[in-house]
């Protein structure tokens, strides 16, 4: 091509360097307007800013999510970061694009990939929630992220790992929907007794698409009520056998 046209949009990856990727939920999207870009990279969320001119791209330093996997998606993830990392340049050729580094070694090959709207709803991919309630002798650290919830019971304790349904995902996905994800910094916690008589304190945090949405800490056990439904299902899967 003469003429590189700009990456925008959505694109999922399907190799990295020469082996296949095994993980079909791997994407790239590129906000061609504020120079932005988010991504599922195996493991986490990663999002951060990158400069593009023609046929050149690079990445700025990508922030991401700290969730604990199985050691074959931390390896994935450990591939793809790289790979972004030492990406100097890319191209396409008949909707494949590839990302190269300055030996023209291919580092990532990926393609375009549509989605309406409403597949964007329930594609959990887009979310990232966090859950924590702690106190001197209380912890329960929830992650729901990548069709799974993980959660971890006490601060010595192995992360659990449980994977869930498409019906336990499209009713998640559902009440992080409907709520309004600005207004969560603003919401007023019903009680505050965590303030002072040791009560575990407890707080929410959204992500969408790399940015943060987070609530003031409130008590464990009576959240504010637009958050309560998703706070009660979330330390539901983590009771059921």
């Amino acid at each position: 091509m003469n003429k590189q046209t700009p990456l925008s949009g959505n694109y999922s990856i399907i190799a990295v360097g020469e082996n296949a990727v095994i993980d079909d939920n791997l994407n790239i999207m590129f906000n061609i307007e504020k120079n932005r870009v988010a991504g599922f990279s195996g493991c986490n969320q990663f999002s951060g800013s990158y400069s593009s001119t023609g046929s050149g791209l690079e990445f700025g330093p990508l922030a991401s999510t700290r969730k604990m996997c199985r050691p074959e998606a931390n390896k994935i993830e450990q591939h793809v970061l790289k790979a972004l990392h030492e990406t100097i340049r890319f191209s396409e050729n008949n909707g494949v694009i590839s990302f190269y580094n300055k030996e023209g070694a291919v580092l990532i090959t990926m393609n375009k990939s549509e989605t309406s709207n409403t597949e964007k709803m329930s594609d959990q991919k887009e979310y990232q929630v966090e859950y924590m309630a702690v106190s001197r002798g209380y912890y329960l650290m929830i992650t729901y992220e990548n069709k799974s919830i993980s959660f971890q019971k006490d601060r010595t304790s192995k992360m659990q790992i449980k994977s869930l349904s498409e019906t336990e995902i499209t009713a998640l996905n559902n009440k992080i929907a409907d709520l309004n994800l600005e207004a969560l910094e603003t919401l007023e916690p019903p009680s505050k007794a965590h303030q002072y008589d040791g009560a575990a304190g407890a707080t929410l945090k959204i992500t969408k698409n790399g940015t943060n949405y987070r609530t003031p800490t409130f008590d464990a056990g009576n959240p504010p009520k637009a958050i309560e439904a998703l706070v009660s299902e979330l330390i539901a899967h983590t009771e059921k056998q």
